[in-house]
């Protein structure tokens, strides 16, 4: 009996990831990845998220919040962020990372700090996704300055 909602919890997990392509979920892991990092995640990030992921992937709101929740639950069992960014590297291509890199520091900045942990988190994801530092710094500089 055990084994047979075991394996009913699996097949719905299953199918809730396959309703998102790998790109969606692997953005939105690391959208959630960059959020909590500082420790703190509260609604204005969310919210944050959210809107981003609508403006980039152009979802109902059913579908948005479900890849929210699906890739929450990704990033609550995943050992490393590799897996996500590997998933990027291997299909979308430098202009589309810069994107994603843009998205993830609109993220940090809509709770109106940043701080240490998270400047470190977005140098070690650029270096992760082969983007230059110096790009990086472009779009820091534009969104806070």
């Amino acid at each position: 009996m055990f084994e047979k909602f075991t394996s009913l919890f699996a097949k719905t997990n299953t199918e809730e990831e396959n309703e998102f392509d790998v790109i969606q979920l692997a953005v939105t892991s690391l959208m959630i990845t960059t959020a909590k990092h500082d420790g703190i995640f509260d609604e204005i990030e969310k919210q944050e998220i959210l809107k981003l992921l609508n403006n980039y992937f152009k979802l109902t709101d059913e579908s948005l919040n479900n890849l929210f929740e699906t890739s929450a639950s990704m990033v609550d069992n995943a050992s490393d962020i590799h897996q996500f960014t590997s998933k990027i590297n291997s299909s979308l291509d430098d202009e589309e990372k810069i994107e994603i890199i843009e998205m993830l520091w609109r993220i940090i900045i809509a709770d109106g700090r940043i701080d240490d942990y998270e400047n470190a988190l977005i140098r070690k994801l650029s270096g992760l996704l082969y983007i230059d530092d110096f790009k990086v710094g472009e779009i820091k500089k534009r969104l806070t300055g």
